[in-house]
């Protein structure tokens, strides 16, 4: 049964309509319980959300420990892209869900289970990946025998467990795939089971042209962002954006953009996060067409703009706090999201702040800024530092890049309705230096909308580890 429980709750009108009075403030232990028993609503109803966008979004559910996990990132981001959204608890689990009921979830209702088995897990006497191989096989026993749903993967050289299966099956009788005898040809074959339309092999010739188009740091790109969480930054040779319909005219130049829009016509019920310069917004496409003559390919995209996903920011209750108003906490999200700056910088509000208070005004900075069909951000850290690491060696495009991905965040997280200035400049390979000043949303139609207005830098890594962030 369905118990996912959910609030509608239009905390701009209200404020409106019911505007706070200082005077009438509670204050005391009462007051005080008061709010920490509506948080503790609130985070139950995320809980919830979690557990039911676990349910319903379609996705590959990855099973590892811990040891492996450089392992199981590097396989992860191989299928991503190839356009697979992949379930995995680091991405996928967010503060304060309970996390076994989103796993359970997850594995129940993925279209694929991948186990990684390693000489790390055989040698593991206690291991939560037991747990989900349990109720993975639990579910293989309910399938069709000719339905592929559960795939082995072998990480290194090592056994697959004797565990049965029932019918006289055990797991050793499943077909694997070994990954580390030979990574491409292991990652095919996962994508040939799960029956991915993908063209894996681009040409020498389609490199090659491809590769002037990388190199041309100057050509402008518009930014997406689907619900797997890549980032995807296509040159354009047009723009087109009146009130109705945004058409874009998209010259890809990696195999793995081809990939990209090519989902699009098999997912047009897909809502996606898009930018384009100054402006973001969540969108559906509508039309895609692949256009090829002798001298060259385009790709001709008709979006339209998502009322539904629009209309998200309104979803959730924002809670009133008695030192913070929302544009101070819109001021503290946007500092985030350009300068990376955490809970602890905050210093003048967290003296009078107890510990409950500042767990509350960590959720208000990070936001909901979720579209309810399943394309989550967050406000957990500024995107920039990690962007840095695919781009630092064409720093024009990296700081077009970073632009464009702040845009996208700071306008979708509705931080700001409209962005004014946004200067980047790179000042060493240590910090970006950025001079921002955006416009609020207009809350009540008698003022006018705050302005956010600041400078600083962000610190660059120095390193170029694995990241998180997925671009192409």
């Amino acid at each position: 049964m369905n118990t996912t429980k959910e609030i509608e709750f239009d905390y701009e009108t209200y404020t409106r309509e019911n505007a706070p009075d200082p005077a009438q403030i509670r204050r005391g232990p009462e007051a005080h319980k008061k709010r920490r028993e509506a948080f503790r609503e609130r985070l139950n109803n995320h809980a919830n959300m979690e557990i039911k966008h676990a349910r319903e979004m379609r996705h590959v559910f990855v099973s590892y420990c811990h040891e492996n996990k450089d392992t199981v990132d590097r396989l992860c981001q191989s299928l991503a892209s190839h356009d697979v959204t992949v379930w995995v608890d680091w991405n996928n689990l967010e503060p304060g869900i309970p996390w076994k009921q989103a796993i359970q979830q997850a594995i129940l209702h993925g279209d694929f289970f991948i186990a990684c088995f390693s000489k790390e897990y055989n040698a593991r006497d206690k291991t939560y990946m037991n747990e989900e191989l349990s109720i993975a096989i639990d579910r293989l026993r309910q399938k069709p025998s000719d339905k592929v749903w559960f795939i082995p993967v072998k990480l290194n050289k090592c056994d697959v467990p004797y565990i049965n299966l029932g019918g006289d099956l055990t797991l050793q009788d499943l077909q694997y795939i070994n990954l580390h005898e030979n990574w491409e040809i292991g990652i095919q074959n996962i994508l040939k089971v799960i029956s991915v339309d993908k063209d894996l092999h681009a040409s020498t010739h389609d490199k090659e042209n491809n590769a002037d188009v990388m190199t041309n740091e100057d050509i402008e790109c518009i930014l997406f962002r689907p619900v797997n969480g890549c980032h995807y930054f296509i040159p354009f040779q047009k723009v087109r954006w009146d009130s109705k319909e945004i058409s874009l005219t998209l010259l890809p130049s990696s195999s793995e953009q081809v990939a990209f829009l090519r989902s699009l016509r098999r997912n047009q019920h897909e809502v996606l996060a898009f930018a384009h310069q100054e402006d973001a917004a969540w969108v559906k496409p509508q039309k895609v067409a692949q256009i090829s003559t002798e001298d060259e390919t385009v790709w001709e995209v008709i979006l339209r703009e998502d009322t539904v996903g629009k209309a998200f920011k309104h979803r959730t209750e924002q809670v009133n706090f008695e030192y913070l108003t929302l544009d101070q906490i819109a001021h503290m999200r946007a500092k985030r999201l350009l300068f990376d700056e955490k809970l602890e910088a905050v210093s003048p509000y967290l003296k009078q702040a107890t510990a409950f208070d500042q767990m509350l005004l960590e959720v208000q900075i990070r936001g909901e800024l979720s579209s309810e069909h399943g394309n989550r951000l967050q406000a957990l850290a500024s995107p920039i530092p990690e962007l840095y690491q695919h781009f630092r060696k064409t720093p024009e495009r990296f700081k077009q890049f970073a632009r464009l991905i702040s845009v996208l965040y700071l306008k979708l997280s509705n931080t700001v309705e409209d962005v004014l200035q946004l200067d980047v400049k790179l000042l060493n390979s240590a910090e970006l230096q950025i001079k921002f000043k955006g416009r609020r949303p207009q809350f009540d139609i008698n003022e006018e909308p705050a302005l956010l207005k600041f400078d600083g830098t962000c610190p660059l890594p120095s390193d170029t580890k694995r990241t998180r962030l997925t671009m192409f």
